[in-house]
């Protein structure tokens, strides 16, 4: 009967590993799923313990695991052909073929509605406006290079988590079944083993390891349906090194995981700021052939009129068939100036579609952007503090101390000194003798009654002994000892570099600020000039003082003005960015919403 119910247990072990197993194949994504919660709880503490606040991280979780499709065993995937296709022959007319897409229209002023890819979103309507805001979140929603410094930054995370969990108790468990005909020499024939064993191994802190081990064994004649061995053991063993491997080194993989999650969050939190500046200059210059294209439309106007005047005027006597074809001559060249602004813009924006993640079919109207003077009045009333100097501004010297405290780069290079440091402590306990002491005890159960859990302690097995090996031979150590040495002089010559390089990205940024207030004034000093010369002429040509020459020259000189202006507000706000940026004196929420960072 006892042998009957020792089967039965081993068949309801068997089973049950079974039923695990066909258990976790059908719940991968419930694993995923486990494991990025896992993930982004990591990331969030230690962005918090990092940069004193936390950033959503999280990345794409699948629905279900893809499957490679037959194509991806082949050889040879995808072939091509030679062959051009219909409308590509070398020869044919560009009108010949009835086979070519029509292509879509690039008036830059067509709407629209924009929805983000891969969303069930709303679209936006007309009259909601594409902000710069707005902007900076999608790209943190849908920007693929961002969606890859997210997951480089998961990736750190992940092998810290797995290195964390080789520090707890790592459990096994084995079910083996056997079956064995030995022939009729022995005293059965043919039998089946049954082997269950299931044990825990645990790391210590300073070097070495803890492990036990349980295995119960049951042998069955199959013929007479008999036990014929039953029986369990049970193995406690540690070993632990006393010089080489003893002390922080054994942890030494895991500290250098922290550490790199740290640096990954670091470098994810300069990505995300870099991203900003990116982004908002792209947004600006978009923001910027969008004014141009209105300022060549309202020139082109003006041209038009100044056109029909001057034929009234060479029918009225009042002027001459050269001036005639002058202005008719300048209003084909504001067309044609015109036409090259909204290509301009439909190029520029498809760039930027391409920059945020934004599918490029997608139109973008020049009507759901911001103009000029909405982003000049959002910064005045505090939507863009980011797009205000700050006091600073125009101290370098403050501005350079308050970078070297801050940069992130810079507090990771120093900190990789202190790795290759302690890599130098790692090589120099590499040349130790091995000095290791390991002890163990065995128990098992009466081999004389068929009981798995019957330990007899008393039957207890002890040994202990400790192995003293002589370094006779350490020239690879040797030679890790001087790479280690090497590499901190490298490390500390790359801080020392980094540091200057956030020297020069400060003075750089300051001087180019001051640059950027320089011109801005000219330009305002400039566009007033070109205005009041603009009129002046208009006012002379009208009183019939001075040809059209004049007036031209002067519209010309007013559109380039204008234009001038807009850049210098565009590049200032840029170079205010690059301020913050060389001063790691911004931020940016998930929302897109700026932050200025305080001291």
């Amino acid at each position: 009967m006892a042998a009957g119910g020792a089967t039965r247990r081993v068949h309801r072990w068997l089973g049950l590993a079974i039923a695990a197993a066909l258990l976790t194949a059908g719940g991968c994504v419930t694993l995923v799923r486990q494991t990025d919660r896992e993930v982004e709880r990591l990331i969030a503490a230690r962005q918090r313990a990092a940069l004193g606040r936390a950033t959503p991280a999280r990345i794409h979780q699948p629905e279900a695991l893809p499957q490679p499709a037959r194509g991806a065993y082949d050889s040879a995937p995808q072939p091509t052909t030679s062959d051009l296709p219909p409308g590509f022959e070398i020869g044919a007319e560009a009108g010949d073929s009835t086979t070519m897409a029509e292509v879509p229209p690039s008036d830059p002023s067509t709407t629209q509605p924009m929805a983000p890819p891969t969303t069930t979103a709303a679209a936006l309507p007309r009259e909601q406006l594409f902000t710069l805001t707005q902007a900076l979140a999608y790209a943190q929603e849908y920007r693929r290079p961002y969606q890859s410094a997210k997951e480089d930054l998961y990736l750190a995370a992940l092998a810290l988590t797995l290195e964390r969990h080789l520090w707890t108790p790592i459990f096994s468990s084995n079910l083996r079944t056997v079956y064995g005909n030995y022939g009729e020499a022995r005293g059965f024939d043919q039998a089946m083993r049954f082997v269950a064993d299931l044990g825990v191994s645990q790391r210590l802190p300073y070097g070495g390891e803890f492990t036990a081990e349980m295995i119960s064994t049951l042998i069955r004649d199959v013929k007479q349906t008999i036990t014929a061995a039953e029986g369990s053991v049970i193995n406690l063993g540690v070993r632990v090194p006393l010089l080489r491997g003893a002390g922080h080194i054994a942890r030494e993989q895991l500290i250098q995981l922290e550490r790199e999650l740290t640096y990954s969050v670091r470098t994810f939190e300069r990505f995300r700021r870099s991203q900003l500046v990116q982004v908002a200059q792209a947004y600006f210059d978009l923001v910027r052939q969008k004014q141009q294209v209105i300022d060549n439309g309202i020139s082109l106007e003006r041209a038009v009129n100044d056109a029909e005047r001057a034929e009234e005027f060479e029918r009225a006597e009042r002027g001459s068939p050269l001036e005639t074809q002058r202005a008719k001559l300048r209003m084909l060249s504001q067309q044609n100036a015109l036409r090259f602004a909204e290509e301009g813009f439909r190029s520029q924006a498809d760039r930027f579609k391409l920059l945020i993640g934004m599918p490029v079919e997608q139109r973008l109207d020049m009507a759901l952007l911001e103009d000029i003077e909405t982003i000049e009045e959002q910064a005045k009333l505090g939507a863009y503090p980011l797009l205000v100097p700050p006091v600073a501004a125009t101290e370098e010297v403050l501005a350079t101390q308050v970078a070297l405290v801050r940069r992130l780069e810079l507090l990771t290079a120093a900190d990789r000194i202190d790795d290759e440091r302690r890599g130098v402590a790692i090589s120099k306990n590499a040349l130790l003798p091995d000095l290791n002491w390991t002890g163990q005890v065995s128990f098992d159960t009466d081999p004389e009654h068929y009981r798995l859990g019957a330990f007899h302690f008393e039957r207890a097995n002890w040994r202990t002994e400790v192995v003293l090996s002589l370094p006779l031979e350490r020239k690879a150590e040797q030679t890790q000892l001087r790479r280690a040495l090497i590499s901190v002089r490298q490390a500390e010559r790359n801080e020392v570099e980094t540091a200057e390089r956030v020297r020069v990205e400060v003075r750089a940024a300051v001087n180019q600020l001051r640059l950027q207030d320089a011109l801005l004034r000219i330009q305002f000093e400039n566009v007033q000039i070109a205005d009041r010369q603009a009129q002046y002429a208009r006012l002379q040509y009208d009183d019939g003082e001075l040809d059209n020459r004049d007036l031209i020259e002067a519209e010309d000189a007013r559109l380039n003005a204008l234009n001038a202006l807009n850049r210098a507000k565009t590049d200032r706000w840029g170079a205010i960015l690059e301020f913050r940026l060389a001063t790691e004196t911004l931020d940016v929420d998930e929302s897109g919403v700026q932050m200025v960072t305080e001291d």
